[in-house]
């Protein structure tokens, strides 16, 4: 009987720290998503049809030292005729050391000047959110700011924002541009 007694409470801590690594509730439920939007012109209003759209997440390994970060998933969208885009909720488990989510948007010829929720007190992508983005009208200004990409780990599971910014990256030449 006192066996049971003293296993008691490590089954309780075991069960308690499985819930915790498994909910993903380190940044609460919105940090799986879904994650919405559209991106228009910042200019004329008018929707960015083919434009991309990522979302991805780091995880935190402890080391002796310090803690450091690796890849740990990347989802991404490409923006309709009326310049929208959603990325379905992601169902995720072991989450307890992910980060909280990090998004990239590219429109070639264009930067994101401004994010905007449209509902008041939304949150940033969880609820409807206008992405206004610059149009660049010289090559050197498109030169001046070449995005970078998604990382090489995420370049997989993004593969169209990673191919689109190649090609424009590519398309560019910048490096042939005299400073």
């Amino acid at each position: 009987m006192a066996v049971l007694a003293q296993c008691i409470p490590i089954r309780v801590v075991r069960m308690l720290l499985m819930g915790a690594a498994t909910t993903g509730c380190r940044f609460g439920a919105e940090q799986w998503g879904p994650f919405r939007g559209r991106m228009v012109d910042a200019e004329t209003g008018a929707p960015i049809q083919g434009a991309h759209f990522m979302v991805s997440w780091e995880r935190d390994y402890p080391n002796p030292v310090h803690w450091i970060q690796g890849f740990y998933d990347a989802q991404e969208a490409v923006t309709d005729a009326d310049g929208r885009f959603e990325i379905p909720r992601q169902r995720r488990f072991f989450t307890l050391l992910v980060s909280e989510p990090r998004f990239g948007a590219f429109a070639p010829g264009y930067f994101a000047e401004s994010e905007e929720v449209v509902s008041p007190g939304g949150q940033l992508y969880i609820d409807d959110t206008i992405l206004r983005m610059r149009l660049l009208n010289t090559r050197k200004e498109r030169c001046g700011r070449l995005p970078g990409g998604p990382s090489m780990e995420a370049s997989k599971d993004v593969a169209l924002f990673y191919r689109a910014v190649q090609e424009y990256r590519s398309e560019l030449s910048c490096s042939s541009l005299e400073r």
